[in-house]
């Protein structure tokens, strides 16, 4: 395991989720795929699954709501911040929208749902009792989080802006790392890796660990998900675009050892 016991970065990926129409269905797809462990938060929490690893959260899945505000399709990445309302601020301030305002979700952490000037959606989350993710880098846990967009310059600046992240460009000069604290990787910025078939929207996406690329691909399909893109290089991997039984994409690659 890589376990997490302290809050992550401001500005830093430091959890996942995602509403579908089928949450007890959609669960279970990962829970075979992943080897997650299911609890529902119960009434007061909108009945959200969390998924965990040996006892460590990794990502929640919720109910969709098609009135709710904020609702963005597919999975969300959200940045830890100190102080929720001050970003949220500074996402305005800088040319971004606040589709979800700032709210507290009980007394786990204060939450809103933002949007670059590339339309990418992210959330906001500012720590309570939880502070996100108490587990990364294997197989089951997300392993890098990349802003995909047709504008990597744009979302860039804004992240910077609004975070104070620095960034480093990447090799190819389009693509660009996010760095926390102390310099190190802490997520993307640039257009897909692959050749999509037709234009994609700017958005955030999620890349899970698993333990061997191919065998997973095989075993998405057969739960009833799709394999979107084959696998194509990245500088972290070799990386797959797949989707869930409800056509919610993600990305998966091998990374580190399995779990104990």
């Amino acid at each position: 395991m890589t376990p997490r016991d302290t809050p992550w970065p401001h500005g830093t990926p430091c959890w996942v989720e995602i509403r579908v129409d089928d949450p007890v269905r959609t669960a279970a797809f990962y829970r075979r795929l992943f080897g997650w462990e299911l609890h529902d938060q119960g009434e007061e929490f909108d009945h959200y699954l969390t998924a965990s690893l040996d006892g460590r959260p990794v990502a929640d899945i919720g109910p969709r709501r098609t009135a709710a505000p904020g609702n963005p399709a597919g999975w969300l990445v959200c940045l830890a911040a100190r102080d929720a309302d001050a970003v949220a601020r500074r996402v305005t301030a800088h040319g971004g929208t606040l589709p979800l305002p700032v709210r507290d979700i009980g007394t786990h952490g204060r939450f809103a749902v933002a949007a670059d000037p590339t339309g990418a959606a992210f959330g906001i989350w500012q720590e309570g009792d939880y502070f996100g993710a108490r587990v990364s880098g294997v197989p089951g846990a997300a392993v890098w989080h990349q802003c995909v967009t047709p504008d990597p310059a744009a979302a860039t600046a804004f992240h910077a802006a609004v975070f104070g992240r620095p960034a480093a460009p990447g090799g190819d000069g389009v693509h660009h790392t996010l760095l926390d604290p102390d310099g190190r990787p802490a997520a993307g910025v640039g257009p897909p890796e692959y050749a999509p078939r037709e234009p994609v929207p700017a958005h955030w996406a999620v890349t899970f660990g698993v333990t061997a690329l191919d065998t997973a691909l095989a075993r998405v399909t057969a739960l009833g998900g799709a394999v979107l893109a084959p696998p194509f290089a990245t500088p972290r991997g070799r990386t797959a675009l797949v989707a869930d039984p409800e056509g919610n994409p993600f990305r998966v690659r091998a990374a580190g050892p399995a779990r104990d």
